[in-house]
């Protein structure tokens, strides 16, 4: 399958601005039929606390309809109201007839900005599987907590798909990190940041694709762009059949 990660610079609490903007980049990558599009996390509005203004009543059914209409898998970063209350910072997943096949939301808010006290938290990873690969979203700041990909990995995990507002001043350890989790893992990593400013923070973009050795394949700079890479999964599937790390996991060390 074909990935693209998606590297924007959202203005600030713009919804329908960011809206047309992501369109319009991915418009102008022409995925291809049944590609793999991953944006940032909350690329409607930046990484914003106002959970009230970040999820848009409208968002599912405008992606849908988008995904539907240039027929691609779409991985967004969308806020959305919790049936049981709250607001949670989501990877919302459809397939290219706009149908909703995961709803993703991120387990490790980051507590520094006041995460948690304005998003619900999700329970854990999720594993999905688009087009006969098996997919988990991750948002951000999950990047630090290498028990959560080990629970995708053992559910079935291939490819990590992650939504980020990762600043500047820690980029070089996003890229450490992501290749640790390529390579303990041993699956595909997709990484769309951000790029640009908010009131607060400075952002350097650097998404990425790096394989199930750790290697990166693609790496964006700081300016607005979007990699596209054809992932190998009958590599990826080979390796995983002659290396016995995965086989040698041992489950009660990783809780419940």
């Amino acid at each position: 399958m074909r990935f693209h990660a998606v590297q924007t610079d959202p203005a600030w609490e713009q919804p329908l601005a960011n809206r047309t903007a992501t369109a319009r980049a991915i418009n102008a990558l022409a995925p291809a039929k049944g590609d793999f599009v991953v944006l940032p996390e909350l690329c409607e509005t930046g990484f914003t606390m106002e959970s009230a203004l970040a999820a848009q009543d409208d968002s599912v059914e405008w992606w849908s309809n988008f995904a539907k209409s240039t027929g691609v898998w779409l991985q967004c970063g969308i806020a959305r109201r919790q049936p049981s209350g709250g607001i949670a910072n989501t990877a919302t997943i459809f397939d290219p007839s706009g149908v909703e096949v995961g709803c993703y939301r991120k387990t490790f808010l980051f507590t520094p900005s006041g995460e948690h006290r304005n998003y619900r938290a999700g329970t854990g990873a999720q594993v999905f599987d688009c087009a006969g690969v098996r997919i988990a979203p991750m948002i951000c700041y999950d990047l630090r907590f290498p028990e959560l990909w080990r629970h995708a990995v053992v559910s079935g995990a291939e490819v990590f798909t992650l939504g980020a507002c990762w600043p500047a001043a820690r980029l070089q350890q996003k890229h450490a990190m992501i290749a640790a989790r390529a390579i303990e893992n041993q699956a595909w990593i997709v990484a769309a940041n951000r790029t640009g400013e908010e009131p607060t923070t400075s952002y350097a973009g650097g998404s990425t694709i790096v394989d199930f050795l750790g290697v990166t394949q693609k790496i964006c700079g700081a300016e607005v762009g979007a990699l596209t890479h054809e992932l190998d999964l009958a590599a990826l599937r080979s390796f995983r059949t002659s290396s016995s790390a995965l086989s040698d996991i041992q489950p009660r060390l990783l809780g419940r």
